[in-house]
């Protein structure tokens, strides 16, 4: 009887479809921004996959972007947001992670690429520490 009732609670475990990640044959490209008053650090990653050799990995771009509203020198060419392109594997909901950081993750998500440009937002404190995250889908 006790091993019925540790089968009973595995059984969903196995009787579950495997989830396929999504890879899609052309890149889906997204814009992230920023508004924050300062300059910000991050990464999007894509959900794990199995290497060749067996081992998990995930692809990871990492940006800065500088301040809102700075332009490069001498131009007309924003530097307070920037274009990525990803063909997965995504997460549900073609969902990529985005994580703002200083020397350690400060804000993550997990936001879909598909929906709107994603926007970076920050403040500085009283104290003059900063509040960064980003409006996630």
């Amino acid at each position: 009887m006790k091993n019925l009732f540790y089968l009973l609670l595995l059984l969903p475990l196995f009787a579950s479809p495997a989830v396929a990640q999504e890879i899609t044959a052309q890149p889906i490209c997204f814009t992230v921004r920023n508004e924050a008053p300062y300059r910000v650090y991050g990464e999007f990653s894509t959900d794990y996959y199995t290497a060749p050799d067996g081992s998990k990995a995930r692809h990871t771009g990492t940006f800065r972007l500088e301040k809102a509203g700075t332009k490069r020198e001498g131009e007309d060419y924003f530097i307070d947001r920037s274009e990525f392109c990803s063909s997965g594997p995504f997460y549900a909901g073609r969902q990529l992670e985005l994580t703002l950081r200083t020397l350690i993750p400060t804000f993550s998500c997990k936001t879909s690429i598909e929906l709107d440009e994603i926007v970076i937002k920050g403040i500085i404190k009283a104290d003059g520490t900063t509040k960064s995250w980003a409006v996630c889908f």
